[in-house]
């Protein structure tokens, strides 16, 4: 590959306004991704409440998928390389850390003032110290999840960012590069076999979802042609659905992987017009990190106060309240916490996209 090719996919630093008028697609897209693993949960919960066989919305999960892709996307359409390592990270700690640090020490009382009000949530300084700074660790479920359960997927998410600050830092300033280490290392953990959970979290074939995001921009920066093809999404409903259904046995980054990067495609291609119904989703995708990390316990605790015998009107109903309470909620965090965070420590920074989490 010659420098010219290289130089022609490298980040570029764009302004937060032309970024958003490109990216409309992509932040409906986060709030429907978040809004599927809200479904997830109320399904999970359901399951576990009723004893129903399945979870209905089991294809919820997938939402986690797409999360990885726009992620992978977003940070190399909007990274700045010649900026250095450390505005890369600045910008990422301050984007993600304070409403997670807030919501895990909020979680981190309540398993001490009272327990039983969660499952297999553990508190002491080991699994805080670990949680807050996105160290992998096994709880005593079995589970590699920090004391904000959904923290899972920001290790991964911050092991990403590590990963491409140090080769911003080392002077491999291309996105291709941090695709390049995230393949090797996935390749590498299933030539060797380490028994520690460090190793085999952040060598899981899921880490290629952000491969396939930097793949995404590095076609759209240069053939934005390829992008313009509807047909996308139907096919990637399809192999959703399919994969799902038909394959159960499929490996994961296959099963979830190929279509929510299919699904961020189309995003891409989709460029609605300015109507209130576009501006109220568009800030529920700012919103939808918010919602990723509080919808739990919102549907938990809905869910606990319905009664055993409830029927099957009251569950869907039940659903639907605990939906919009946490739509609300997730807003409130947004304009209370996210937005002052980010104005308050990035003050000094140029304006860029923020709304890449």
């Amino acid at each position: 590959m010659s420098a010219s090719s290289i130089a022609s996919v490298a980040p570029v630093d764009r302004t937060k306004s032309q970024a958003r008028s490109k990216l409309v697609g992509l932040q409906i897209l986060r709030f429907v991704a978040a809004f599927a693993v809200v479904l997830f949960h109320i399904g999970s919960a359901y399951q576990i409440k009723w004893g129903y066989e399945s979870n209905v919305f089991a294809i919820g999960a997938a939402g986690v998928d797409i999360f990885f892709v726009i992620s992978g996307f977003i940070i190399a359409y909007t990274t700045d390389a010649a900026r250095g390592a450390w505005h890369f990270c600045k910008r990422r700690i301050v984007r993600i850390v304070p409403l997670y640090w807030i919501l895990t020490l909020g979680i981190a009382a309540i398993a001490f003032i009272r327990p039983e009000l969660l499952n297999s949530t553990l508190v002491n300084g080991e699994t805080l110290f670990k949680s807050l700074f996105f160290i992998p660790f096994e709880k005593a479920n079995g589970a590699i999840q920090p004391i904000l359960f959904l923290g899972w997927t920001l290790n991964y998410e911050m092991f990403f960012y590590t990963v491409y600050a140090a080769c911003t830092a080392v002077g491999l300033r291309t996105p291709f590069a941090p695709a390049l280490l995230i393949i090797l290392l996935v390749a590498l953990g299933r030539i060797v076999r380490v028994d520690h959970i460090a190793w085999q979290f952040y060598t899981n074939p899921i880490m290629l979802e952000f491969v396939f995001g930097i793949t995404l921009y590095a076609i759209h920066s240069r053939w934005p042609e390829v992008f313009r093809r509807h047909w996308l999404f139907i096919a990637a409903l399809g192999l959703l659905i399919a994969a799902r259904q038909l394959l159960p046995g499929l490996p994961w980054i296959f099963a979830n992987g190929v279509p929510a990067a299919t699904l961020v495609a189309f995003a891409l291609t989709w460029a609605p017009k300015h109507t209130p119904l576009i501006a109220m989703l568009v800030l529920f995708g700012d919103s939808s990190y918010s919602l990723y990390l509080s919808h739990p316990y919102i549907i938990e605790a809905l869910a606990k106060v319905l009664p055993a015998d409830a029927g099957l009107l009251v569950q869907i109903v039940a659903g639907a309240i605990s939906s919009c309470i946490a739509i609300v909620a997730s807003v409130a965090l947004y304009k209370l916490i996210e937005q002052p965070s980010q104005k308050l420590f990035l003050a000094r920074t140029p304006q860029l996209v923020r709304s890449s989490g």
